[in-house]
């Protein structure tokens, strides 16, 4: 009689660690489903090639100032490019990530502050400050006077002698932290590795809407590349 209750006891027994064993199994099975179904926001990958990636260089052949932008990024010819002096980088995966260097002419003569508001106050920049040659302006990108939503920009604008160089990065707001590594760039660029005083006059652009003139207005990107 007492084998017979032991032994119920140890099938009781063997049936509850079977009936655990095999829910563990399947609640694991599920998480990992569920890990695996479960994509990695685009933000997040970017952010984590952002980090790692080197950067490659580009150097302007006709104002010898140095740019460096993500290896993974896509530059735009030079063919398609409307300004002397300007280049353009891009990267393309559902959403766009634009970096753009140009320059532009201080036909007014403006000082660096004036430059600041001005540019501040045309861009509608939201958050802006100031160095010895440079100002920095960031804020919600418009573009031909209409807000894009869910975008910004963050530029970088170095005076020299009548000249403004300018670096451009437009980006979806939801890749701010994933572009925190180039902005970084951006306000620390110099313009020239080595400093540089035969800065060239930048040349008269013919084009239909300014032949005869110098760019010296606030650009977005888009109105520098070729129709």
């Amino acid at each position: 009689m007492l084998q017979g209750r032991n032994g119920n006891r140890h099938s009781i027994g063997m049936r509850r660690f079977i009936f655990l064993f095999l829910g563990s199994i399947v609640l694991v099975a599920f998480f990992i489903s569920q890990h695996e179904e479960t994509e990695t926001p685009l933000p997040v990958k970017l952010e984590k090639a952002m980090n790692v990636t080197s950067m490659n260089v580009y150097r302007n052949e006709f104002y010898g100032y140095t740019v460096y932008y993500p290896s993974f990024f896509e530059q735009v010819p030079d063919s398609l490019m409307n300004e002397t002096g300007c280049c353009q980088f891009r990267f393309w995966n559902k959403e766009e990530i634009v970096q753009t260097a140009f320059v532009l002419l201080n036909s007014d003569s403006l000082t660096l502050r004036q430059g600041m508001e001005r540019f501040a106050r045309e861009l509608h920049a939201d958050d802006w400050r100031y160095g010895n040659d440079y100002f920095i302006l960031s804020g919600p990108l418009y573009i031909a006077g209409q807000a894009i939503r869910g975008h910004r920009f963050h530029a970088k604008y170095v005076q020299r002698q009548k000249l403004w160089f300018v670096q451009y990065l437009t980006y979806p707001e939801n890749c701010s932290q994933a572009v925190a590594r180039l902005i970084r760039l951006i306000d620390g660029w110099q313009v020239w590795e080595n400093g540089k005083d035969d800065i060239p006059e930048p040349p008269v652009r013919r084009s239909r809407q300014t032949t005869g003139k110098k760019r010296s207005e606030p650009v977005s990107p888009w109105m520098l590349l070729s129709n």
